[in-house]
């Protein structure tokens, strides 16, 4: 198979694209910094080879995507529409690292073009979103009906109080100031960013760690998957992603600043775009090694029925160190579940026309299996009451 993987000298392309070197027979890492995808082909052997690309360019994109199987996304989710469009042009099947919630839901607008093409788009299959929704497809297929979906992810601070960002920093400062989404009693609702903290116990060795509210893509579409299940809540709480609690107040004081803002303003004359400045200045903090215990869990728990009886569901897939790689947990978690989902797309085990979130089109077991060999094992907890006693019944019946 023959795979572009865009973004691919990025932080989380560059181990997406180390996953996926042992299954393609071409693997292009495609990035607009070609030195470094020059440095990041070679190393991975003859089967890599490197590209220039600006996705804004729609005729560059679509050439590089000639002839190829499958397009991987792990660019800024700023530009998925573009890309998903160069596909539909190109004929490749495509996946992405997530969209934000708005940017999700405008993605799966494109559903009957996809259809029409005979293609199939996987859209959000990191951790989060990803494991999440695979967690939430297994679990509310198990279920007569699902009231509520909650998801947590949490992680040891392998980075200590760095401000060096764990994932798209982008997209963490959109995470930190745009208000959070929920689906509460069948509505979305919109809550601030940040809010309503929760310490939630992760299991070990993460244990208790303080979760709150983000914007995410889980929330734009598990209530759409399983609408005709009666589903009435959802929400995604994370562990100030990734980064230590006083390093992710940091980085809130600065957004509460102004310098997450995207609105240029005036100084001595020039014109500034305040966050392009703290991108510069936090790209260009050191890379810290990351601890010998770092540790990531996804969690996710679903409340519903089956034959009347009320059952709590929770779906937890935790990782940690892996020998001979100084990637981090929660990094892996990301790379993986896309490396796992490109390698089904260009074998044809995946090729059902549309756009698709995982929680609709993925097989749940042979996807934890598949995280399993890359050290992240999944477990079920089930709790329910011992006895149960129908409406109306006495002790007396």
């Amino acid at each position: 198979m023959q795979i572009v993987l865009l973004g691919g000298a990025g932080t989380i392309g560059r181990v997406i694209a180390r996953d996926l070197i042992h299954a393609a027979e071409r693997l292009v890492i495609a990035d607009l910094d070609q030195a470094s995808a020059n440095q990041l082909a070679e190393d991975l052997g003859d089967a890599a080879i490197a590209r220039s690309v600006d996705v804004n360019d729609p005729t560059s994109l679509e050439l590089l995507l000639a002839g190829v199987d499958v397009c991987v996304n792990a660019v800024n989710y700023y530009f998925n529409l573009q890309v998903m469009r160069a596909c539909l042009e190109a004929g490749v099947a495509y996946l992405d690292l997530g969209g934000l919630f708005h940017t999700t839901r405008k993605q799966l607008e494109l559903d009957n073009e996809f259809r029409k093409k005979s293609l199939t788009a996987v859209l959000g299959i990191g951790s989060c979103p990803g494991v999440a929704n695979v967690q939430a497809g297994w679990l509310a297929g198990m279920l007569d009906s699902v009231d509520s979906v909650r998801i947590f992810n949490g992680a040891t601070a392998d980075h200590g109080d760095s401000l060096a960002a764990p994932y798209a920093i982008q997209t963490i400062l959109d995470e930190v100031s745009m208000p959070a989404m929920v689906f509460h009693d069948g509505r979305f609702e919109s809550r601030p960013p940040l809010g309503e903290e929760q310490h939630y116990l992760f299991p070990e060795p993460i244990g208790w760690a303080k979760t709150h509210l983000s914007l995410h893509s889980e929330v734009a579409t598990l209530p759409i998957s399983f609408a005709e299940k009666g589903i009435r809540e959802c929400s995604f709480k994370i562990s100030f992603f990734g980064f230590s609690e006083a390093a992710l107040r940091r980085i809130r004081f600065l957004a509460e600043l102004g310098l997450a803002g995207t609105d240029p303003v005036e100084v001595k004359g020039v014109q500034v775009r305040p966050r392009d400045l703290l991108v510069k200045l936090l790209a260009d903090l050191p890379e810290p090694e990351p601890s010998k215990g770092g540790y990531k869990a996804v969690v996710t728990e679903i409340a519903g029925r089956i034959d009347e009886r009320e059952v709590m569901l929770k779906a937890e897939t935790v990782g940690g160190p892996q020998s001979g790689s100084q990637v981090s947990a929660g990094r892996r978690l990301v790379a993986g579940p896309a490396a796992i989902v490109a390698k089904w797309l260009g074998e044809g085990r995946l090729s059902r026309p549309g756009v698709w979130a995982p929680e609709q089109v993925l097989e749940p077991e042979p996807f934890f299996a598949e995280l399993a060999q890359r050290g992240f094992q999944t477990q079920l907890v089930r709790r329910e009451p011992i006895a149960y006693r129908r409406s109306g019944e006495t002790r007396d019946q």
